[in-house]
């Protein structure tokens, strides 16, 4: 589910910091602009591992910040398909359902990846599977155990293409319609998938 990889990138450091070890410096800059952040084709970076090495405090003229040359590593999270996890069921539309592990919440079931047979409850909004005669829901916030499928990473949209979107894409970026670089697509149709407490005992 996690894992350490090496980036080296240029670290402009603030004149104001400069007075700090150079280690603390480009720390406090790698983690403002990549901590929380997702990195496309690599995962959603967690936490800095550690610094490897730092060149350079060259300063160009009409800057006044030091330009760094600065390899470290990161903590990813990027499961892979097929990595059993569970989250906390954060929703359910007629889409499927939606998953949070609290530090990463655009965990996808789609509807044809749910317990078969499982139908939607339109009164309680909620997913039911039907397993021996009784009604199965998946209630909010229960936990719920999840396979990888597959992790996609949406790149982000330009100006241009949301000016001309149509329909529910107008919604992109906002609050009704939150703009995920990452998802993870996850299935519950297995044995020992699905809520916890179908499972318990």
């Amino acid at each position: 589910m996690f894992l350490v990889t090496q980036i080296e990138d240029q670290i402009r450091v603030l004149p104001q910091d400069l007075t700090k070890a150079p280690v603390d410096a480009v720390t406090t800059v790698i983690e403002q602009r990549f901590v929380d952040k997702v990195i496309p084709n690599l995962g959603l970076v967690v936490t800095i591992y550690d610094v490897l090495n730092i060149e350079g405090g060259f300063v160009y003229p009409n800057d006044g910040a030091a330009f760094f040359k600065v390899q470290f590593r990161v903590v990813v999270f990027r499961p892979f398909v097929g990595e059993i996890i569970v989250g906390k069921l954060k929703s359910c539309s007629r889409d499927g359902l939606r998953v949070s592990l609290d530090f990463f919440d655009d965990v996808i079931i789609p509807e044809h990846a749910l317990q078969d047979p499982s139908f939607y409850d339109e009164s309680e909004r909620l997913w039911v599977w039907k397993f021996d005669g009784n009604d199965m829901y998946m209630d909010l916030q229960e936990p719920i155990r999840f396979r990888v499928q597959s992790v996609k990473f949406n790149p982000t949209p330009t100006p241009q293409q949301l000016q001309n979107a149509t329909g529910d894409d107008k919604l992109l970026g906002t609050a009704a319609k939150p703009f995920s670089p990452m998802e993870v697509i996850g299935d519950i149709n297995g044995d020992g998938l699905g809520l916890t407490t179908w499972w318990a005992g």
